[in-house]
């Protein structure tokens, strides 16, 4: 017994020994290694000793170079609680500004520069020629932080029209990729299909598992988020979320309300009936009598709620709705008590038919009615790229965007819609990054798309949405010009190769003269599709010389009556790619692959994340082709540009790619 409590104890001398081996493998760039001896360095040393600060330290400079920017922020701050020395704390302070730049926090970003510019400064024991190198790298920094910053939204570029409503405009020459918006949600509410993979709180993947100290349905990440869930809306929720799962995204209102807590609430009501301001008219909505934009409370119910646009029974429906969930209030003791734990009791005998309502109780009603009301319109899916095996033959897996759970962003929220945006979200978390995906200039205004895109729907579908969902019709450039999406389903002219315009009975060119019955290129089409169907049966059942010539032959007969960027014609030739790949024939694939990608390019648009991952099959085509490796590296190099864009750098299929680039490059020594 005596021996077993002298096992595995801290050892200084071992935590010393993984950092220097770790150490060895940070110069050799061989991050990953040197990830697991950094961590093991931190399991040895003693708790709040010199030791674990060097050790967080160094673990979080591997971080920083694996573009883990939130767990390098994590372990500097666990360095300097653990003595780090500090003479050297300026390189923590300048990788805490990077990471807060990658991540789109430009104004802490500054704060951390500011910070490690000063201790540069004053920092004795640098010498002088690395002191003039680090603050040359200090002012770029800063430079760059302070661009970023005069893109991001403030409420100088917030601007009011009478038809449009708030609208966000640029200030400055904003170029594309450009971070504008990084924004935590008011309320977020994880939908209960990914409970078990997510979660409850910051909505983030779980690695870590915290279950709820009441209830065996919800997950955390961590203490902090168990915490902050149960404080703020879960000690309400918990005995209740079967009813939560049954009315949708109306939970999402019953959220904003808890998150924004009575108390607040009863103010906020009295602040608004005792101000002139607050009653005018033609007040902009989210803006304070001081003329700021409110980013908490207001700003959420200033949102539009199309109230007299709403059907009459769905408005009875949410207005059900929202007395059930001030029901909820009422029997879990919310309403009675204005801070503090409300207790939790499985006591549910009390007649709900008896309850009554205060005035105060009301007006919590009405408020949960009209968030319900703006959701339909205001809501914003938080999305993840999700990845499924399609078929053991399948080249690539096939990716989808997933909606993971629905949250309020209000900032975001003022953008209005276009069918080509000027912007693309990506999510950390349940943090929303708004990047623009295109450059905007100076009093150019700023769109969102809500859905129907130019890309991926026809112009009567797009106009239909909108005008169900969200109550106008759509007016932007791409629904005032002609359908572009009608090419990827035309015919070709047989005598100049232009797209035909077909109506019931003919075919005709706007390029030149052609005009023909349509019974002639309906009839091929047929063909060509039944010969498709006669080439995938071959390639599920493996015969792939069978699938190649059923292919071929299809791809001969489009080619006589199909417009070179049809959508039929894109997959057959990605059909044959295929088969030529699973035959180990990679540079018989490629032209064919080429030309797909090419089509699906210009089909979903050249930021699009599927043509992200036709670009990502490409790239590996080209890897194991011969003579293909410079295209490959150029391939690659989009590809990764358009998943950063969508999806950060810490996107797996960027991490894949990068690993792709080096072996390409290590390729092309030999060659």
């Amino acid at each position: 017994m005596e021996s077993c409590e002298k096992l595995h104890l801290k050892s200084p001398e071992k935590s010393t020994q993984h950092r220097n081996y770790g150490n060895k493998l940070f110069q050799e760039k061989k991050y990953k290694d040197a990830l697991e001896f950094y961590t093991q360095s931190v399991m040895e040393a003693p708790d709040k000793t010199r030791d674990l600060g060097l050790a967080y330290g160094n673990h979080s400079a591997v971080c920083f170079y694996l573009k883990l920017y939130q767990e390098t922020i994590e372990s500097i701050k666990l360095a300097f609680d653990n003595q780090y020395p500090e003479p050297t704390s300026y390189k923590l302070y300048l990788r805490w500004a990077h990471c807060l730049y990658h991540t789109g926090d430009m104004q802490q970003a500054s704060k951390k520069v500011n910070t490690a510019k000063k201790e540069v400064f004053e920092n004795k024991e640098i010498e002088e020629k690395r002191k003039v190198k680090l603050l040359e790298e200090i002012k770029l920094l800063d430079e760059n932080i302070a661009k970023n910053r005069s893109y991001e939204t403030t409420e100088d570029n917030k601007e009011f029209h009478k038809d449009r409503g708030r609208y966000l405009q640029a200030t400055c020459k904003i170029p594309a990729g450009s971070v504008i918006i990084a924004e935590k949600p008011f309320a977020t509410v994880l939908l209960p299909d990914h409970y078990q993979t997510h979660c409850h709180h910051c909505i983030g993947q779980l690695t870590a598992v915290v279950p709820c100290r009441r209830c065996s349905t919800v997950l955390y990440c961590s203490e902090t988020c168990r915490q902050q869930s149960w404080s703020i809306y879960h000690q309400i929720e918990c005995q209740y979320l079967d009813i939560c799962h049954s009315i949708g995204i109306a939970h999402l209102s019953l959220r904003i309300v808890l998150t924004a807590g009575l108390q607040h609430l009863l103010d906020f009501r009295d602040k608004m009936s005792a101000s002139e301001f607050y009653q005018k008219e033609d007040r902009i909505g989210g803006v304070t009598e001081e003329g700021t934009y409110d980013k908490t409370y207001l700003s959420v119910y200033d949102l539009m709620t199309h109230a007299l646009d709403i059907e009459t029974a769905d408005s009875f429906q949410y207005t059900l709705t929202a007395l059930l969930l001030l029901t909820i209030l009422k029997k879990s003791g919310w309403l009675e008590k204005k801070s503090g734990d409300v207790k939790i009791t499985n006591d549910n005998t009390e007649d709900i038919t008896k309850l009554q309502f205060s005035q105060d109780d009301l007006y919590i009603g009405g408020l949960l009615l009209r968030h319900i009301e703006q959701l339909v319109c205001n809501a914003h899916a938080i999305t993840e790229l999700q990845v499924t095996q399609t078929s053991d033959t399948s080249l690539v897996d096939s990716k989808s965007q997933e909606r993971v759970a629905t949250a309020i962003y209000p900032t975001t929220s003022l953008l209005n819609h276009s069918c080509d945006p000027s912007i693309i979200p990506g999510f950390d978390k349940d943090k929303l990054v708004v990047r623009v995906i295109k450059d905007v200039e100076a009093g150019e205004e700023i769109f969102n798309c809500y859905g129907p895109h130019h890309k991926r729907m026809s112009k009567m579908e797009r106009q239909q949405a909108l005008k169900t969902q969200y109550f106008f019709t759509c007016q932007c450039p791409s629904c005032q010009l002609y359908d572009e999406q009608d090419i990827f389903t035309s015919y070709c002219c047989p005598l100049c190769k232009a797209a035909l315009k077909e109506n019931e009975t003919t075919c005709s060119c706007t390029a030149c003269d052609f005009t023909d019955h349509v019974t002639m290129f309906l009839t091929n089409e047929n063909t060509a599709k039944n010969m498709f169907i006669d080439g995938l049966k071959c390639l599920q059942i493996q015969d792939i010389e069978g699938a190649i010539q059923n292919f071929t032959n299809c791809l001969n007969v489009q080619l006589k009556v199909l417009y070179k960027h049809h959508k039929s014609l894109a997959e057959t030739k990605d059909c044959l790619a295929q088969c030529y790949a699973l035959s180990k024939k990679y540079n018989k694939a490629i032209p064919y692959l080429r030309d797909s990608v090419c089509t699906l390019g210009k089909l979903y648009g050249d930021t699009s994340i599927e043509y992200a991952n036709e670009l990502h099959k490409f790239a590996g085509v080209l890897y194991y082709a011969e003579g293909f490796l410079e295209e490959g590296l150029a391939v690659i190099d989009k590809a990764v540009q358009i998943f950063t864009l969508h999806c950060g750098n810490k996107y797996e299929l960027v991490q894949e790619l990068e690993e792709m680039k080096i072996c390409m490059l290590d390729k092309l020594k030999i060659e």
